[in-house]
């Protein structure tokens, strides 16, 4: 595409995407993540109240469930609706009960049934990695500098990301090199990183002046 070098939504860092594997086969799912918003990190997991008639109770009978499940689609592999999660209490046989539901942003929908089959396959779900944190900065980067602009950036817009960080360096400073170091770092570390952890990364690596 001409230009699609230069066009922001082409920028290197600026997407997250995950290969998943469901009964659809494999499937690749890519999303932007620099926009104007912060933009909520996907869960690996999501835990849920379903409703279940286990093998002891009578058709009749209801009972209530927490169980943790995969935060993707078991049918196409896309993101659960882990984010409307929303409670839905109701009434049978006069006995109240109150489980989760939540949409599908693919489309495909739960049956409890389900997704308690699922719960039962599912191995113990492994602890999530730690999102690296910035330590306190002891001497406070220049205002102006890359890092100090960074640095206002994170305070003046509550939960900023590292890559966003690196759009604002680059498209409205023209400080590439600097962006492009954010990208390799944030690359390097495998996982989410807050703009404040780049302003510290600037910081500590000499780039926290002009």
């Amino acid at each position: 595409m001409p230009g699609a070098e230069s066009s922001l939504a082409y920028a290197p860092g600026e997407f997250e995407a995950y290969a998943a594997f469901s009964v659809e086969g494999w499937a690749v799912w890519v999303r932007w993540v620099a926009g104007d918003e912060p933009v909520p990190a996907l869960p690996d997991t999501m835990t849920v109240r379903v409703l279940s008639r286990g093998e002891s109770l009578t058709e009749q009978e209801l009972g209530v469930v927490t169980v943790t499940v995969s935060a993707r689609c078991a049918r196409c592999g896309g993101p659960r609706g882990w984010d409307t999660l929303r409670p839905d209490r109701f009434q049978e046989d006069g006995e109240w009960f109150t489980v989760d539901r939540w949409a599908n942003p693919c489309g495909h929908q739960d049956e409890y049934a389900a997704v308690l089959q699922e719960s039962r396959l599912r191995p113990p779900p492994a602890p999530p990695r730690p999102m690296p944190t910035a330590p306190p900065i002891a001497e406070a980067p220049e205002p102006g500098s890359p890092a100090g602009i960074v640095l206002a950036a994170a305070k003046a817009s509550r939960g900023m990301r590292a890559v966003q960080a690196a759009v604002l360096l680059a498209t409205e400073h023209g400080l590439t090199a600097e962006a492009d170091l954010i990208r390799a770092e944030v690359k390097a570390v495998g996982c989410q990183m807050s703009a404040l952890a780049a302003a510290h990364f600037l910081h500590t690596i000499g780039k926290g002046s002009r």
